[in-house]
């Protein structure tokens, strides 16, 4: 009786934390019923998420979490971007953190701490230009967040203060030929917090996908 009790709380907590988090290999052909589309068109392209430019999803399996992350690839040297988005994605009250490659060299040039759907925020040039394949992801302290580039060169941590929080829920947007893997949320919180170049708005860096 007591294995019996020892087996079925372990399954109750097993079952409560995958409730509150999210992955995603996208190792399969379609996308499935989980994800959302409000913006454009995602798909799967050989185990991997692509979309049409200006492409926003979300994953419903991610409705209590605040920390997303992906891996972001760069096909070709075009005007292009991977960006994760945390917070009701649904309504258009989220963030929308991006890296973007726009200067021709197959290399990750800028970021932004955007809301909705590559919508309003700061844009600006990353302190040194990032390889392909990148890891990207974001994480809320209250109203602030930090953006986290994980790649072959090395990290790159910058943080933001929306000045307003976006409950939970998280998604991937799209632009150009950019593929997304390994998609992962969880809940986040200050613990997550790290110290990175403070980004404000007032940037003097052009996006070029808001000028196509």
């Amino acid at each position: 009786m007591k294995r019996t009790l020892i087996l079925a709380s372990l399954a109750t907590v097993l079952c409560a934390t995958s409730a509150l988090a999210a992955h995603d290999d996208f190792n399969r052909t379609t996308l499935g019923g989980h994800w959302v589309i409000p913006t454009g068109s995602l798909f799967i392209v050989a185990d991997q998420l692509q979309g049409a430019t200006g492409s926003l999803g979300y994953d419903k399996k991610s409705r209590a979490d605040t920390t997303v992350s992906a891996t972001v690839y760069l096909p070709s040297t075009d005007l292009e971007y991977g960006a994760v988005a945390s917070g009701d994605i649904a309504a258009g009250n989220n963030a929308f953190v991006k890296i973007q490659a726009q200067t021709g060299d197959g290399k990750f040039s800028n970021g932004a701490f955007y809301t909705g759907n590559n919508g309003g925020g700061s844009f600006f040039a990353l302190s040194s230009e990032v390889p392909s394949p990148a890891e990207l992801s974001v994480s809320f302290c209250g109203t602030v967040a930090t953006m986290k580039i994980k790649s072959a060169a090395h990290t790159q941590v910058y943080t933001y203060d929306y000045g307003a929080s976006f409950g939970a829920g998280g998604g991937l947007g799209t632009y150009g030929s950019v593929a997304l893997d390994n998609y992962r949320s969880k809940p986040g919180g200050c613990a997550l917090q790290e110290k990175g170049t403070v980004i404000k708005k007032g940037s003097s860096a052009r996006d070029l996908s808001l000028s196509k």
